[in-house]
């Protein structure tokens, strides 16, 4: 079980102390609104500037610079939460039900992917084998263009069904434990809506392992233009220019892309969603998250475990509406707040005031001989 193993080091020095962390959360949880907030700002690392590659068409430059920190109504977050062990890609393969996948009347098995160009349309990003690895590892200049879209007759919509973000053990999720994620959206709009729901079993299901079994509820309805307004992407501007192209190989990013085109001028936008805005207390142990269209219609929690129910599930989701949602490569990783200067502050008043009880205390109890 997972409790606090990460992707990158813990950047904060705090006092091992267990009175700290009784102050740290008695401080928190006195912040504690409902539904998600706006990402208003970001901070990245150095820029990781690897040699140019060339894969399917594409020339990656092969540029990486990590999130650091992002700034929200609820203070800062950093990233040194527990990183998923998967990511997997629930797709309904056979939509028009007659009971074999993959044909010509059913929605395709593509990826497509969105990416940050330069000038001479070259991808800033790293060249990633799968979607898989797009999320996991967190680079901000790709993601993935209308993953929830449907419709057999576009070979651009990639007819997921749900995105399931899974911790090998369970996880046990603690206080103020929060996901971010962001898009790419037009100039002037503030991001496009879906449902993000936590589970707390795994199995098989649709014959495919590491599935979940047992959601906590049926999660929450992100409404579209709630995330914030522009923040600067990893080249440093409040906008960029973006390509997208398409794989016909289910979750993979080898062999040759189609459908290499422009998509524009768009900006970065981002959220941040607490695991207690997911009904999920301090304390719970949860196998995972998954992303759902903003049109998955769920009437009890287990009616988000078949991604094959199209009673639940539409498979007719529009490109331009809720399946418009383009989730930039990530959200794998849990975030937690940063603390604030006067955080320390209040934690050295309470410790100073903690010793000189304990003092007293043992004063009272053992006298000094006369």
């Amino acid at each position: 079980m997972k409790t606090g193993s990460s992707r990158k080091p813990n950047r904060a020095r705090l006092l091992p102390s267990r009175w700290q962390t009784v102050v740290l959360a008695g401080l928190f949880q006195a912040v504690n609104l409902s539904a998600q907030v706006a990402v208003t700002g970001i901070t990245y690392d150095a820029l990781v500037d690897n040699a140019n590659t060339s894969s399917g068409g594409i020339t990656y430059l092969n540029r990486d610079r990590e999130v650091s920190t992002v700034v929200t109504g609820l203070g800062s977050y950093r990233f040194d939460g527990p990183l998923a062990d998967n990511v997997f890609f629930r797709r309904n393969t056979d939509s028009n039900g007659n009971g074999t996948a993959n044909q010509a009347a059913d929605n395709p098995n593509n990826s497509t992917i969105i990416y940050q160009h330069d000038g001479s349309n070259r991808h800033y990003g790293e060249y990633e084998s799968s979607l898989e690895q797009l999320f996991l590892d967190g680079n901000l200049y790709g993601g993935l263009r209308n993953p929830f879209g449907n419709g057999a007759g576009t070979s651009t919509n990639s007819n997921i069904e749900r995105i399931d973000f899974n911790f090998a053990g369970g996880y046990t999720v603690q206080a103020d434990d929060a996901l971010v994620f962001f898009d790419v959206e037009n100039l002037g709009s503030f991001g496009d809506g879906f449902r993000i729901a936590a589970y707390t079993s795994v199995g098989t299901v649709n014959g495919f392992s590491n599935a979940p079994t047992a959601y906590a509820n049926t999660g929450l309805l992100v409404a579209p233009d709630s995330f914030g307004g522009p923040v600067n992407n990893p080249q440093g501007g409040a906008s960029g220019n973006y390509r997208r192209a398409t794989f016909t190989n289910g979750d993979s990013l080898a062999g040759t892309a189609s459908g290499i085109t422009s998509v524009g001028e768009l900006q970065l936008v981002g959220i941040l969603i607490r695991f207690a805005d997911l009904g999920i207390t301090a304390g719970t142990t949860i196998q995972g998250y998954s992303l759902l269209a903003g049109d998955t219609a769920p009437t009890t929690a287990a009616s988000l475990v078949n991604w094959n129910d199209a009673t639940y599930y539409p498979t007719n989701t529009d490109p331009a509406g809720y399946g418009n949602m383009d989730f930039m490569g990530f959200g794998a990783q849990i975030s937690r707040p940063v603390p604030e200067p006067s955080t320390y502050g209040a934690i050295l008043v309470a410790l100073g005031l903690a010793w000189v009880g304990v003092r007293r205390l043992i004063g009272r109890h053992h006298p000094q001989p006369s």
